[in-house]
């Protein structure tokens, strides 16, 4: 596999991925990563990468530290030694991290299945930790006074003993000083004793011990007499300190083996944790995804993108994404186009990503894409000469292609790229196709690339195996790098050659050597690939148009949602109104009765009752009025025949009425509506419409351009300003209803008159 890794640039990704890893010891497990070949295991290290990922975008910090315990766990298993303070500290860190990530994945045990499985072993070691955070400082890496009450009294003792002999050196240390003896006016500290820094010429002017000389022997390091006895109580307490620090240490230690196991069980689960973490890290950073694992021996790639173009581009978008599909039921591709196509690319992106999906790695490309699990990979890619051996490029892709046959099945994933060169032409794509039948017959998963044109009449004529290409602009020769299916690919070597200025002469002349039916098949290849290129281009403005058709029509379903509810809310209303009129309409005639009867309908009674009823009529005929939207608005508008007895209509209040009288030197007419009469003017009568049984519903027609035919622009050049301004103010109607969100108006220069009203109409416009 470390061949393949390398032919794949898989190691140039391991080796990126495993500097995000927190230990440099932990670092070398990428070196080995295992290749799964079990599917549920696959899925289980796919799984633990993505739910980490997640919480990297979209939840709290990961409470994650690493501390290499390793030497420590190996320190403590030995009964009776002795782990030192920074040692301690180390576990106790790996122990808090243990008992943090532990509670956070327990909080998200559903979102987190998998890593909560793997953290749900982890175990609490309380009593350890409290035993060392107690007894230790952990900022500088020392035994606490309060470690036990012996090391607290031997400290005091010491601090006693040395404030007392300080004291007794003060008047003597100012003594010297004031006489010339010290180089320096500080008391020194050797060997936890107090000193006189001396100079040399006055050493025998100061008794006392000699501790120590500098370098340059210019200074002599001397203990008084005075504060002898008083150091040598300190040394010796010095020594007990010393003694109960390495007890204190070592009962620690003994703690620490009895909780070795769980412990070595933490540190194991921790650099899981690690392991995973850095692939979460590096799938974070190029935006890989999850792909899908399937059982129909399909391989499909939707917006896939080599990880070391991402890495090397300053941005991913730059890549061109690879978009393949390799059905199960079609075993061999043979992709074939000019030089710096991409082919090369296509294969090992193809190879790498199979790689990483089976070593729990995702890859970077749409979550849609699907891999079937293969058992092996086998590669034969660029050049492989070898001096040392004495073998050829061709005698060394022979050797590979020996190997393939050996091993290969129909679970594995061949890739050979430029299968076939190194040896005469023909008998090159003899030996292709003869390898690819008989991959093809056993089922493995094969691409090639290949210049061959013998092989893509081969892939075309032959069950099982498909042609494609890498696309290539005609017009300008440059490669797209887009991959397509079941189209081969055309050298375009002497349209290159043509572009970059060779004879004409030498061209026509290696068209003429090239054949006539050489030469009628890359015609025909070039033909199908420029048909191919405008199709593609067709089929995106389908997209396009149908995309735009669907926001017209939910921007058209909306409308008439809205204007529906606001006919409901209406109507409701209008009825709610019409009720309150007919209440107050009772009222009205109950009281003008009351009246009536009160005042023994007087003739002034008898008339201001009509006067109220009159009143109460004209009130209701204009409410109507207000609530007249709601009635059909395609009521004939003939003219009525003034004729008395004839049936009329009141246009303006929506009311049937009989004539009574004709107008006589007036132009108004007496109606009698109900129980009321008006004059009512001769142009507001129409002959009423036929009655219907159903009351006809409120219809609303939007009239508007398809967005296929509404383009984001209009040109009004030449036009007056009224007629302008008509133009541009449907044309924002129409493009609001198609969905354009911009839109641009042409009105030229000329005089400026058409520019300045239309600009003046827009700054008024609600849109």
């Amino acid at each position: 596999m470390a061949d393949i890794h390398k032919l794949l640039e898989f190691d140039r990704v391991i080796e990126y991925i495993k500097q995000k890893s927190l230990s440099p010891a932990n670092q070398s497990r990428f070196d080995s990563i295992p290749f799964l070949t079990d599917k549920d295991q696959i899925l289980e290290a796919l799984n633990l990468v993505t739910e980490l990922v997640y919480i990297l975008q979209h939840d709290k910090p990961f409470p994650f530290r690493f501390d290499d315990i390793k030497n420590d766990l190996s320190i403590a298993a030995v009964a009776g030694s002795q782990l030192r303070p920074e040692g301690l500290i180390r576990i106790l860190n790996s122990l808090q991290t243990s008992r943090r990530v532990y509670g956070y994945l327990r909080a998200r045990s559903e979102s987190s299945p998998d890593l909560w499985r793997l953290a749900g072993q982890l175990q609490k070691c309380k009593k350890l930790e409290d035993e060392i955070t107690n007894k230790l400082d952990i900022a500088t890496a020392e035994i606490k006074s309060s470690a036990s009450p012996k090391l607290a009294r031997i400290r005091k003792e010491i601090g006693r003993l040395e404030q007392k002999a300080r004291k007794s050196l003060d008047s003597l240390f100012k003594k010297c000083a004031d006489r010339g003896y010290l180089q320096e006016s500080l008391v020194t500290l050797k060997d936890g004793r107090l000193v006189f820094p001396v100079k040399k010429e006055s050493k025998n002017k100061v008794p006392g011990l000699i501790h120590d000389v500098s370098a340059t022997g210019a200074t002599f390091f001397i203990e008084p007499i005075e504060s002898l006895q008083l150091n040598n109580e300190a040394q010796a307490l010095r020594v007990e300190e010393n003694d109960e620090i390495d007890r204190i240490l070592r009962e620690l230690t003994s703690l620490v083996l009895a909780d070795h196991a769980v412990i070595s069980r933490n540190f194991y689960i921790i650099c899981e944790l690690d392991f995973i973490q850095a692939k979460a890290l590096f799938a974070n950073e190029l935006n890989c995804c999850q792909p899908l694992l399937n059982e129909a021996h399909t391989i499909e790639i939707f917006a896939g993108r080599h990880p070391l173009l991402v890495l090397r581009k300053s941005e991913a978008g730059e890549v061109v994404p690879l978009k393949l599909s390799l059905p199960g039921d079609l075993p061999t591709l043979v992709i074939t186009g000019p030089n710096a196509g991409g082919k090369s690319v296509t294969l090992k992106t193809v190879g790498l990503f199979a790689l990483m999906t089976q070593s729990g790695i995702p890859i970077p490309a749409h979550p849609d894409s699907t891999f079937p699990v293969f058992t092996s990979i086998f590669a034969d890619i660029g050049d492989s000469q070898s001096i040392e051996n004495d073998l050829s490029t061709f005698s060394s892709h022979v050797a590979r292609i020996a190997q393939i046959l050996k091993q290969a099945t129909h679970k594995s994933l061949v890739l050979m790229d430029e299968i076939g060169v190194g040896t005469d032409p023909a008998e090159g794509a003899a030996l292709s196709i003869a390898l690819l039948e008989e991959l093809t017959r056993r089922g493995c998963k094969t691409i090639v690339t290949t210049h061959h044109s013998n092989l893509k009449a081969f892939a075309y004529e032959t069950e099982g195996v498909e042609n494609g290409s890498m696309e290539f602009e005609v017009e300008n020769l440059k490669p797209t790098y887009k991959f397509k299916a079941g189209v081969p690919g055309s050298s375009y070597a002497l349209e290159i050659c043509q572009r970059m200025g060779l004879a004409e002469a030498i061209l026509l002349r290696s068209r003429e050597l090239l054949g006539e039916d050489k030469q009628r098949l890359e015609n025909l290849i070039l033909e199908l690939e420029q048909k191919s290129q405008h199709s593609e281009r067709l089929s995106e403005g389908l997209q396009l148009d149908r995309a735009r058709l669907e926001k017209l029509t939910k921007a058209y379903e909306e409308k008439i949602g809205s204007l529906k509810k606001y006919e409901r809310e209406t109507k409701k209303k209008a009825l709610a109104e019409a009720q309150e009129l007919i209440s107050q309409s009772n009222a009205t005639v109950e009281h003008v009765i009351k009246e009536i009867k009160e005042k023994q309908a007087g003739r002034e009674a008898v008339a201001n009752a009509r006067q109220q009823i009159a009143q109460k009529s004209r009130e209701i005929a204009v409410q109507q009025n207000e609530v007249a939207y709601s009635e059909p608005e395609n009521l004939q508008e003939a003219r009525a025949e003034i004729v008395v007895g004839e049936t009329v209509l009141w246009k303006k209040q929506r009311k049937t009425g009989q004539i009574l009288e004709t107008p006589e030197g007036s132009d108004k007419v007496l109606v009698q509506f109900d129980n009321l009469k008006f004059r009512v003017r001769a142009d507001e009568l129409m002959q009423p419409p036929e009655e219907k049984k159903e009351k006809k519903k409120l219809s609303v027609v939007i009239h508007t351009e398809a967005k296929d035919t509404v383009l984001p622009e209009i040109d009004v050049r030449g036009q007056r300003v009224e007629e302008g301004i008509a133009k541009v103010d449907k044309f924002i109607d129409d493009a609001l209803l198609a969905g354009w969100d911009q839109v641009r108006v042409i009105h030229g220069k000329g005089t400026g008159a058409l520019r300045k009203g239309i600009v003046s109409y827009l700054e008024t416009h609600a849109r």
